[in-house]
């Protein structure tokens, strides 16, 4: 399993967009940083709360993490490489897996690298307070960790679209539409009273909302999204391992 995670690796680390997700990392933080610093100057504001601020741009991670999700096993499909994989004396969920997994250490690395240069860019501007340890630590780092398992949630519905339709660009498009409209969506729903909408999916992938704002139906708990997150992940996992592991391979 690690030879096929490191070898799914180097072949998205050989790819351009892996470098142009990092350069957009570094750009986008630099921007941010100067703003707040521009903001905020003359104005009573820590370290920690330009972090907190900082955890908000994983949306931007979130739309490349996504890309390399709806990509990586359509992409085998139209140029024909699936059938060097599937030639290996490897198990075929194995192979899905390992796809899955280096997934998830991209959006790892590339949520690391983007916490680490906030923090440096943070002490930059915001010295003075960086070692004012307070409430303010865990807040950051709980809005890290809760935006991470959104990444990967919003990966794991990427992936298994690729898987069942072969087609990068269809979960690609349809996972961008549904992250960025679901909002609206659940709004309108709420207010029609359709309260079965709080199973759906994108309803509770933002944990955030159990602190940082209101969840879209009432009765909605920090708990039952969680639950609705991991039945929607065995689900999608085991969708995906029986589609790739019986569907034949014509390409």
């Amino acid at each position: 399993m690690i030879n096929l995670i490191t070898n799914e690796l180097i072949k998205q680390l050989s790819r351009p967009r892996m470098w142009i997700s990092i350069g957009v990392i570094v750009f986008i933080n630099s921007i941010a940083s100067l703003f707040v610093y521009m903001l905020f100057d003359g104005i009573q504001f820590s370290f920690w709360e330009y972090m907190r601020i900082s955890s908000n741009l994983l949306i931007v991670l979130q739309v490349f993490c996504l890309i390399i999700a709806g990509d990586i096993v359509s992409s085998e499909f139209s140029t024909g490489t699936i059938k060097l994989l599937l030639i290996r004396p490897v198990n075929r969920v194995r192979i899905l897996l390992s796809k899955y997994l280096t997934v998830v250490v991209i959006a790892t690395l590339l949520t690391t690298a983007h916490f680490l240069f906030s923090s440096i860019l943070g002490i930059l501007w915001f010295y003075d307070s960086f070692f004012d340890f307070s409430l303010n630590v865990f807040i950051v780092a709980g809005a890290y960790v809760l935006r991470f398992l959104e990444l990967v949630v919003i990966c794991s519905f990427a992936f298994t679209l690729s898987v069942l339709t072969r087609s990068g660009s269809f979960a690609i498009g349809s996972t961008i539409f549904l992250t960025f409209s679901a909002g609206t969506f659940l709004l309108v729903m709420n207010e029609r009273g359709m309260e079965w909408g709080r199973y759906l999916l994108f309803a509770n992938t933002d944990l955030q909302q159990y602190f940082f704002g209101t969840p879209p139906f009432e009765g909605m708990t920090f708990l039952f999204s969680v639950g609705v997150i991991v039945v929607y992940l065995i689900g999608f996992g085991g969708l995906a391992g029986w589609f790739f592991g019986r569907r034949d391979v014509d390409v």
